[in-house]
């Protein structure tokens, strides 16, 4: 091969390096080259005519036959400027793995004569999830790093249509980047606007920072301006505009099949039960003509007119309307009726217990011990020597609301008479165990039994005092605090509640270290049912100022939350309801946003009251199945 063909060679080997596939027509529409970029000089590798490779690749007369030595003689192994093209003909795979060669990754750092890194590259070129992961994992900050033009990789992925992991690993990595602006003014969400990236893009670029609709680049045009000008799906201009996006075919085909699977297994279940549920039905019908022959008054009682039930299918008849207005008279403004419930407004421990949703076992168990405590008061039996338990256990699976439950229902011990002081301590094993010593921890778990003396004192998974191996030696002194808490057990003062797991507490309550035979009252809290959560739902927003609009009723909710199915419902009990009202909230708030041109608000140098808008307080059916689809 002659000089000149080396040269081009070594050119070509050096251009591939460095990312110089941009000097090819293919690459000349990048970021920083389409409409919005100013004109530039082509660079020197550019001005190269692309059949540069070609003819130094040519084999000219005179040429060694042997292409290992041809090879050899062009680029040997030892020039630095060489580059395998076996390894680089591999593509996506051998960029990983040089990602991971600890020799080769500090290529990950080097940028080109346009300033990009390898990274910029890779999401220009659509790479897959796992080459940006290699790159990201050989050089983190590259996510933002910007180049000549102030793009960061996520504005190539934008404008490329990049794969829609590829965008969401760049926005979890850095995820101030969907608000940064190139040289241009342009967001990544301009990008993605203008050159018609899918649905899911744009998607999630808008909800990295929803402010980015609203912003304008170097030329006044909003992402939305680019998206309406360039003709882009309705779904995304809607999107764009703070509206609702309808759901695409997958999510309405993945909606119907659940749907109809559950409809599937439900029928199943009806028609194995069917039989039974027959017999039953007639038994009942046989029973209610026996009291309308006998007793016909006490039909009036369930709603059924016997003046109307002649024969078993009338009867039928009156049975299923009093059914449906029963339930009518159920979904009526459920949340209102929470509020004006007839709780006697001179009793404050009803009054406080009618705060608390659900939990309708506890409560009736609290106002059963009350009972107790009233009946001993009339017997002239002293606090202490009655035979009541002294002490008891609250259970309940994870989230159900244990704790939340406790602290409602301690002050209410000392109301119903139950202790004699309104003292109440709350501990766990941070407030009883010093690590420095066993005498320490001795000393400090007596302080916090001096200080709930005549009161309650309220320990939460004490089960976390017991000895583990897994601590360090000499450090563990969860003992100690248990063989303290278990001599105060017989004085009954102060009254220990004990809150966890059942499986768990049940190894503390049957030891022999003084908790055996002390806890004989046990409260197991169930976990809430879909109506409850959504009573919960509405409870809290209405409490953060939020107003349900027409047609969110607390049935509504529960019907979504029942959706999910019971496995579901489960796993999270009390925390769909927080996580919900958050969802909601992050929903209403970009509503707001998305809405508010500025004048909301009166002028800062007005002397009227701000206003909020009806629409920033109210949430709709829509905003809801927004945060439910999106949040849950």
């Amino acid at each position: 091969m002659n000089e000149d063909g080396q040269h081009s060679l070594t050119s070509a080997s050096r251009r591939i390096r460095e990312g110089v596939k941009s000097s090819y027509p293919g690459d000349r529409n990048s970021p920083e080259d389409h409409e919005y970029s100013n004109p530039r000089e082509p660079s020197q590798s550019q001005q190269e005519p692309p059949d540069a490779i070609d003819q130094g690749l040519s084999n000219p007369k005179g040429a060694s036959p042997n292409p290992e030595q041809r090879i050899s003689n062009i680029a040997p192994l030892s020039d630095p400027e060489y580059v395998d093209l076996h390894e680089l003909a591999k593509g996506w795979k051998a960029a990983l793995s040089w990602c991971n060669d600890m020799r080769t990754r500090h290529e990950s750092r080097r940028k080109n004569d346009r300033g990009n890194l390898p990274l910029h590259s890779a999401a220009s070129f659509r790479a897959p999830v796992e080459i940006i992961e290699g790159l990201l994992e050989a050089y983190p900050e590259a996510a933002s790093m910007t180049n000549n033009y102030g793009n960061l990789a996520l504005h190539f992925t934008a404008w490329k249509k990049g794969p829609l992991d590829c965008m969401k690993l760049l926005l979890q990595v850095f995820p101030e980047g969907a608000a940064q602006k190139n040289n241009h003014g342009n967001l990544p969400l301009h990008y993605a606007a203008h050159y018609n990236a899918p649905i899911e893009v744009v998607e999630a670029l808008y909800h990295a920072f929803p402010e980015a609709a609203r912003q304008k680049n170097n030329d006044s045009n909003t992402p939305l301006d680019l998206a309406v000008a360039d003709g882009a799906s309705n779904n995304v201009v809607a999107l764009l505009q703070g509206k609702s996006v309808p759901p695409n075919d997958e999510e309405i085909y993945e909606g119907a099949k659940s749907r109809c699977e559950r409809v599937e297994k439900e029928m199943q279940r009806q028609m194995a039960s069917h039989d039974t549920v027959q017999e039953d039905l007639e038994v009942l019908l046989g029973f209610l003509m026996d009291v309308k022959e006998n007793h016909p008054s006490a039909m009036y009682s369930s709603g059924i007119d016997p003046g109307r039930c002649a024969a078993l299918e009338s009867l039928m008849d009156q049975v299923r309307i009093a059914g449906e207005e029963e339930q009518k008279s159920i979904e009526e403004d459920e949340v209102k009726q929470i509020e004006d419930s007839l709780v006697p407004p001179d009793d404050p421990v009803e009054v406080q217990l009618s705060e608390i949703i659900g939990l309708d076992a506890i409560k009736n168990q609290l106002r059963g011990l009350r009972r107790t405590i009233e009946v001993d008061r009339l017997r002239g039996i002293k606090a202490g020597e009655s035979d009541r338990p002294r002490h008891f256990v609250l259970t309940g699976n994870p989230g159900c609301g244990k704790t939340y439950a406790a602290r409602l229902l301690l002050p209410l011990l000392y109301k119903i008479g139950c202790v004699p002081s309104e003292s109440y301590i709350v501990a766990g094993r941070n407030e009883l165990v010093d690590a420095r010593s066993e005498e320490r921890t001795i000393e400090k778990t007596q302080k916090v039994l001096a200080r709930a003396k005549g009161g309650v004192l309220f320990v939460d998974e004490i089960y976390n005092l017991l000895p583990s191996n897994g601590r360090t030696v000499g450090q563990d002194h969860g003992p100690a605090a248990l063989k303290v808490l278990a001599a105060a057990l017989p004085t009954g003062s102060p009254l220990i509640i004990l809150a966890g797991y059942a499986l768990d507490l049940q190894r503390i309550v049957s030891s022999d270290i003084g908790f055996k035979g002390q806890f004989l009252l046990r409260m197991e809290l169930p976990d809430p049912t879909p109506f409850e959560l959504a009573r919960m739902v509405a409870t809290k927003l209405g409490q953060k100022g939020f107003v349900l609009g027409e047609g969110l009723t607390a049935r509504y909710i529960a019907d979504a939350i029942s959706s999910m199915g019971d496995d579901w419902r489960t796993e999270r009990n009390g925390r769909v309801a927080d996580d919900l009202v958050h969802t909601i909230r992050m929903e209403v708030r970009k509503k707001a946003v998305a809405g508010n041109d500025g004048g909301t608000l009166s002028p800062s140098m007005s002397s009227r009251m701000p206003i909020v808008m009806p629409e920033e307080i109210t949430i709709t059916v829509e905003d809801f199945q927004n945060a439910f689809r999106n949040g849950i």
